[in-house]
C-alpha cells in the first residue's frame, strides 16, 4: 500500500513534535523570532554577535534582573554608562512601536544566545515589568 508523501511527514512531525515540551516549542518559537526582531532593532548597533561596535557602541551585558533589559528595550537609555569597564555616552533611542510579545522574543533571544539561559521570557513578565516602569529606573 502507497502511503502519500505528506502523510508520511505530518507523522514525522508529530512525532518530533510530540517529544517536545510545550515550554520547549515556546522557547523555540520565540527564540527564533527574537533573533529577527534583534537583526532589525538591535544589530546595527550592538552588532550580529553582540559585542558592539569598538568605543561607540556597548556590548550587550546581562543584569541578573531582566526588569532593566526590558526597560532599555522599549525606553531606551540615556547617560553614560559603565561596561565591562569600558565607558559609553551614546542614546540608545527607545522602541515605542515594539509591542510586548516583540520584547519578549527580542529578550528570550538575548538571554538564551549570550545570557546562558535555556527558557522563555513570558509575556506576563513584559508586561508587568512595564506596567510598573518608572523612569528614574533607567537611571
Amino acid at each position: 500500500m502507497k502511503v502519500p508523501v505528506n502523510w508520511m511527514l505530518a507523522l514525522s512531525v508529530a512525532s518530533v513534535f510530540g517529544c517536545i515540551s510545550r515550554e520547549a516549542i515556546k522557547r523555540e518559537q520565540y527564540f527564533v523570532e527574537g533573533e529577527r526582531l534583534y537583526g532589525v532593532y538591535c544589530a546595527n548597533c550592538h552588532q550580529a554577535n553582540g559585542e558592539g561596535m569598538a568605543n561607540l557602541y556597548p556590548p550587550l551585558h546581562f543584569p541578573g534582573d531582566k526588569k532593566r533589559f526590558i526597560q532599555i528595550v522599549k525606553h531606551g537609555l540615556e547617560g553614560e554608562i559603565t561596561v565591562n569597564g569600558v565607558s559609553y555616552n551614546r542614546p540608545m533611542p527607545a522602541n515605542p512601536g515594539l509591542q510586548e510579545l516583540d520584547i519578549a522574543e527580542i529578550t528570550t533571544y538575548v538571554y538564551n544566545k549570550w545570557g546562558k539561559e535555556t527558557s522563555y521570557t513570558p509575556i506576563d513578565t513584559v508586561k508587568k515589568t512595564l506596567r510598573d516602569f518608572k523612569q528614574s529606573d533607567l537611571r
